[in-house]
């Protein structure tokens, strides 16, 4: 197994992350022939939570040099080792809010003696190899999402768990928590200082750190800062702007309706 993200970071470059959140094996396989560097399926708020909806997703993906990420729903230790089994590669942990929950999300993902996780890589070893265990410790990429005053107020000590490999940033969820009324305004300035302690205390502890950040100005925005993980599209609203762009585009042009070459 070889994992060309850890070694993007560690030539210290960002790499590009596209959001899944619809149930389509096709959507995936677009998405992964343009070259997006990972590609998470949000299994949380998106709308592939099963097996049977999720496996199809990540033989979509195969083809491409994408590197499969997906958003976990909660941290339980079973659904962890599931995704990991199919043949997962990263995993996005929320609502973490403490050192604990993170060892214990950190742990379900990894082998003895790193870990706890089960024996069982079904498809894994199929995709990856029948060594696949003897190297899925390495190459498996863990993120904590910092997403609550809790996770703010204790990041420093989750950045000190073992074998995480870094911080993700929900700055939505944040915000909101945090009682701003504009939610991820990047505009900010008392919102901007929170999120580059964030990225300093993962830097410190030499950590990846992530963001959603909506879009590719904003990525760019996180990318100059530091950011190493830069979430700039998803599927379900991405489909949506084009769509009420394109209707905006015929409703406003009535009453030029020459065709073009006639």
């Amino acid at each position: 197994m070889q994992n060309t993200l850890k070694k993007k970071w560690a030539e210290g470059l960002p790499v590009t992350n596209a959001w899944v959140s619809s149930p389509s094996a096709w959507n995936v396989e677009i998405l992964a022939s343009t070259g997006f560097d990972a590609i998470t399926i949000d299994t949380q708020h998106g709308l592939s939570a099963d097996l049977n909806t999720l496996i199809p997703m990540l033989q979509a993906m195969r083809a491409s040099s994408s590197t499969s990420f997906v958003r976990l729903p909660a941290n339980d230790p079973a659904y962890i080792m599931r995704m990991l089994d199919v043949g997962v590669e990263g995993l996005i942990c929320p609502m973490l809010n403490n050192a604990e929950e993170t060892e214990a999300f950190v742990r379900a993902a990894k082998y003895y003696p790193d870990g706890n996780r089960s024996i069982g890589p079904t498809r894994a070893s199929v995709v990856f190899g029948e060594n696949y265990m003897q190297t899925a410790n390495q190459h498996t990429i863990t993120f904590a999402m910092i997403e609550t005053p809790d996770a703010l107020k204790n990041m420093r000590e989750m950045a000190q768990v073992e074998h995480l490999n870094g911080f993700y940033v929900g700055p939505w969820d944040l915000s909101a928590s945090l009682g701003y009324k504009k939610l991820a305004n990047f505009k900010d300035p008392s919102f901007m200082q929170i999120l580059k302690e964030i990225l300093a205390v993962a830097e410190e502890n030499h950590l990846i750190t992530g963001i959603h950040a909506g879009n590719p100005k904003n990525a760019r925005l996180f990318a100059d800062l530091g950011f190493k993980f830069l979430t700039m599209f998803n599927d379900s609203s991405a489909l949506k702007t084009i769509a009420n762009n394109t209707l905006d585009e015929f409703r406003n042009n009535t009453g030029n309706s020459k065709l073009r070459g006639y």
